[in-house]
């Protein structure tokens, strides 16, 4: 059963991937734009991480009767992020195909976001014990 799950996801992930391609070939095509860049992408890793990290502060402070603005703020600094990334897809693009693609980025986008987080924390976990190492030998 393992390997149907582990067979699954590979092609799950070969489906999004020419989803992907797909899209941006028609985008950039009709609008001269591609509507899956890194640029967005980027911005609404980073909003994500700041409705999470918002929504656990705002959590924290709920139970401990702390401040909740804090938490309100970030939560609503990711969620400017995440409307900015919309308001450039329809600029770019047309109202209709703007909104429904926004949709489905986001979505993939939500999607991605936990395996970048953990992928940054283990980067900065690796170079954190990186030592320098010196040759007194010469």
């Amino acid at each position: 059963m393992v390997v149907l799950s582990i067979i699954g996801i590979i092609i799950a992930l070969i489906l999004v991937a020419l989803f992907v391609q797909y899209s941006n070939k028609q985008s950039q095509r009709a609008y001269n734009y591609e509507i899956f860049n890194a640029g967005n992408f980027i911005i609404s890793v980073l909003g994500y991480i700041a409705i999470y990290f918002g929504n656990r502060w705002y959590s924290d402070a709920l139970k401990e009767h702390g401040d909740l603005l804090n938490g309100e703020l970030l939560m609503g600094i990711g969620g400017l992020f995440l409307l900015g990334v919309v308001y450039l897809n329809i600029k770019n693009t047309s109202l209709f195909y703007g909104l429904v693609m926004s949709v489905v980025t986001e979505i993939f986008y939500a999607a991605a976001t936990p395996v970048v987080l953990l992928v940054l924390l283990m980067a900065a976990a690796f170079f954190a014990e990186t030592k320098p190492v010196y040759n007194i030998n010469d």
